[in-house]
């Protein structure tokens, strides 16, 4: 019983934190890097709460693309072509109850599909030794840097700024001192919470402020059109679901997930040549929905796995699942029942939740949106500020996150990709070690016998090879 109360307690401020422009799942659990200590004593009631936010947060982060055409988060920018549209038809409701349907929907579905199966991938995690972990951060490395940045140049700084951040602190060798510039602050490198806060946190805040004079469409007729976008949901369950597939796919690539939204509303479009779209058609907006919190299941997968987070969200949560003492990303933590029991039941419940609450409160989530961005974007900023400065309480914590927040401004206006940085940033260290073990055990003979390495090897030299020979290589959405 008392993980239901904590799965309604997190669902619930997700949702409220969902419904606020540009905040998203990330924001929301970055807020909650100060409870670390409190859920250290109850890590399994942490685990639940910290689901409950991923999943209703990614339904709740519609209403916002819906109703006002600026992203709730950046997992639904494709929301706004179709679903704003909608809205601004005088069908508002209409469309929340699409966009409802098919994130519960598809969040049931490929939420089943990414953690009923989990306990049978730990033969899978056995066989990859330290070469195959090596070059599987390599891959994610690539992944993320050179296929969603547009410039090679944009992706080699990426990598570089990351590696140089993550590498702040002792030499895990030698436990001396490197780049810490003589600073003792530095010595236990740079926190997650100011890498996140200061990479996305404001720079999206931020962006906001010039978006102030926007207001919510209108909820008209709110039963009658919340039904009439169920029935609408249920007619385009094929769209729905093929969103849901490449958003699902798309969440266990590192950095590609937060653009699954845009990949599905694409299929969408190519699926009907025949059909307009960006005038308010209901199947783009089925389409891209659907991926939405599929996407989040997917990006779980090789953050439970591997310890290797698919996005920014994925980061945060690896990171407090450590603070709470659950060892996420090792292959004993598939032997756990409990974790894997509650990360499938808290997802699932959570969005179920999530769809009985904004379906009884949408009129007053709206309400939220009417307060004015500044107001509510101003008191986000203060609380990330007030949650990095309980690190040390020191003025080191304002410059960290000061400079953390220069960087993600300069990489949002250059296009240059924030979540390459943290990937980079959170698994260079483990990188670099399984590096060094690797070249200590194994010989290049060895590892010519070793075919799943020779495979991500081949995998790794094709992208790089398709990043220095593709000159556009398409939208950077970060």
């Amino acid at each position: 019983m008392d993980y239901v109360i904590w799965c309604l307690a997190g669902t619930v401020y997700g949702i409220i934190l969902g419904v606020v422009p540009l905040a998203g799942a990330g924001t929301a659990m970055l807020l909650l890097f100060s409870f670390v200590g409190f859920f250290a004593e109850m890590p399994y009631a942490g685990l639940v709460f910290l689901i409950s936010v991923i999943a209703s947060s990614s339904t709740a982060d519609s209403y916002t693309s819906l109703l006002t055409g600026i992203p709730g988060s950046n997992t639904t920018a494709a929301s706004i072509i179709d679903g704003h549209k909608i809205a601004k038809n005088g069908e508002a409701a209409r469309a929340i109850g699409i966009a409802m349907a098919d994130s519960t929907f598809n969040a049931i579905v490929f939420g089943i599909l990414a953690f009923a199966l989990l306990p049978f991938y730990a033969p899978i995690v056995y066989k990859f030794g330290l070469p195959e972990l090596f070059m599987l951060m390599t891959l994610s490395i690539a992944v993320v840097a050179f296929i969603v940045t547009k410039n090679i140049w944009c992706s080699l700084f990426a990598i570089g700024a990351g590696s140089f951040l993550g590498l702040i602190g002792l030499d895990p060798h030698h436990a001396e001192p490197r780049f810490t510039f003589g600073t003792l602050y530095l010595e236990d490198g740079i926190p997650i919470m100011m890498m996140v806060g200061g990479l996305f946190g404001f720079p999206e805040l931020m962006y906001g402020f010039r978006k102030d004079a926007v207001r919510p469409a209108p909820i008209k007729n709110y039963f009658t059109q919340l039904i009439q976008g169920w029935k609408d949901a249920v007619r385009l369950w094929k769209d729905s679901l093929r969103g849901g597939f490449i958003g699902f796919v798309a969440g266990m690539l590192p950095g590609v997930g937060p653009v699954g939204d845009m990949l599905a509303y694409g299929a969408t479009v190519k699926a009907h040549p025949k059909e307009k779209f960006g005038v308010g058609n209901p199947k783009g907006l089925a389409g891209c929905e659907g991926a939405n919190n599929a996407q989040k299941a997917g990006s779980l997968i090789p953050t439970v796995l591997f310890g290797i987070p698919a996005s920014p969200f994925a980061a945060i949560f690896m990171a407090m699942c450590l603070g709470f003492g659950l060892d996420v990303g090792t292959p004993y933590m598939l032997e756990d029942k409990k974790f894997l029991w509650l990360l499938g039941s808290s997802f699932i419940g959570a969005t179920i939740f999530t769809f009985i609450i904004c379906t009884f409160t949408s009129k007053l989530l709206v309400k939220i949106l009417e307060i004015p961005y500044w107001l509510y974007a101003t008191l986000i900023m203060a609380i990330i500020v007030y949650t990095c400065q309980t690190y040390t309480g020191l003025y080191m914590d304002y410059l960290t996150l000061g400079g953390c927040t220069l960087l993600g401004c300069f990489c949002k206006h250059y296009g240059v990709s924030r979540p390459a940085i943290l990937l980079t940033y959170i698994i260079i260290d483990k990188w670099e070690n399984l590096g060094g073990q690797m070249m200590q055990v194994y010989d290049l003979p060895d590892l010519a016998t070793r075919p799943l390495f020779l495979f991500l090897l081949a995998l790794i030299l094709f992208l790089v090879y398709k990043a220095i020979t593709q000159k556009d290589r398409g939208i950077d959405y970060w």
